[in-house]
């Protein structure tokens, strides 16, 4: 994706999330007024539709945040490390048996023991970062 291709994500994000808002607001007015009822459902069935659009667009700019990690830094030319790097982008912070199951997904295979030989590695290299919270998190420092 080019620059202009993320711009486009970031303002169509933008716009859903600022429809969303509002239908929020109107979904608040129509709950205080019971002759409107009839109305609340649809609205609500609108919200869900526009939320159905927002999520993959998310998820889009979270892939191309990981990609722009990756041809960022030289190191992580192992598919291993790309993998790592793409399931904390899509999935956020994760201990390290959630990311070897990630890996395990898009590889087939992959040992806590590498995971964690990999993560070591990407840490050292400022690409990611231990988070806080109950047990040993990891997370992009993007």
């Amino acid at each position: 994706m080019s620059k202009k291709q993320d711009d486009v994500i970031a303002e169509l994000s933008k716009k859903l999330d600022l429809i969303l808002r509002r239908l929020s607001a109107l979904e608040e007015l129509i709950v205080e007024k019971p002759e409107y009822e009839g109305v609340l459902q649809s609205l609500r069935l609108t919200k869900f539709g526009v939320g159905l659009y927002d999520e993959p667009l998310k998820m889009a700019n979270r892939l191309r945040k990981a990609e722009r990690v990756i041809a960022r830094i030289d190191a992580p030319q192992d598919a291993i490390s790309r993998c790592i790097i793409q399931a904390l982008a899509v999935k956020g912070p994760l201990n390290i048996s959630a990311i070897a199951r990630q890996v395990q997904s898009m590889r087939g295979t992959a040992s806590r023991r590498i995971i964690r030989e990999r993560l070591k590695d990407l840490e050292g290299k400022k690409i990611v970062q231990q988070v806080a919270g109950f047990g040993k998190k990891y997370a992009l420092t993007m």
